[in-house]
């Protein structure tokens, strides 16, 4: 009878694994991400993943994700932020983003008129043509002399060439 009841564990264990496993997903990557060992955002990385991958994902837990992502005859599991991940397949060719860091546009508009020599050097550096695009989108300003119109505004909030110690 002791095989039998041990055969008859080992059974059950195998059904709950392969309960657990039906439960993954499949999902897709929307972003380029790195599989991580642990779900943290500084954990060690097992490698990189590129936009469209297929995953199964497990449920999310704490902003993560376990997935186990097929490599050919090989597989990895990991963890991956919950913002890498979409239930469709993702259009190689959207120009959308999903990630938090900031285009050279939005780079050159949150520091156009700080600091001249930080935009000056922010300038040389701007590869994607940033500057540019802000400087066209300035030049059509509905104000006839955006700098006058908001002059008042900038010297009352001590913003630009009004804050203090500015040249």
């Amino acid at each position: 009878m002791r095989p039998m009841k041990l055969l008859m564990v080992l059974c059950l264990a195998l059904a709950g694994t392969l309960h657990a496993a039906d439960q993954a997903t499949r999902q897709f990557l929307s972003l380029d991400a790195r599989l991580l060992a642990k779900p943290a955002a500084f954990a060690k990385s097992l490698g990189n993943l590129k936009k469209g991958m297929a995953v199964w994902a497990q449920t999310p837990k704490k902003g993560y994700v376990q997935v186990r992502v097929d490599l050919g005859e090989d597989s990895k599991t990991g963890y991956l932020p919950m913002r890498a991940l979409q239930r469709s397949k993702p259009s190689l060719m959207a120009s959308t983003r999903r990630s938090s860091d900031a285009s050279s546009e939005e780079v050159a508009a949150a520091t156009k008129g700080f600091n001249k020599q930080i935009e000056a050097g922010l300038r040389e550096k701007d590869t994607k043509g940033g500057y540019v695009k802000l400087d066209k989108a300035l030049e059509r300003s509905a104000m006839e002399d955006a700098r006058s119109s908001t002059e008042p505004f900038r010297e009352k909030g001590k913003l630009g060439e009004f804050k203090e110690g500015a040249e």
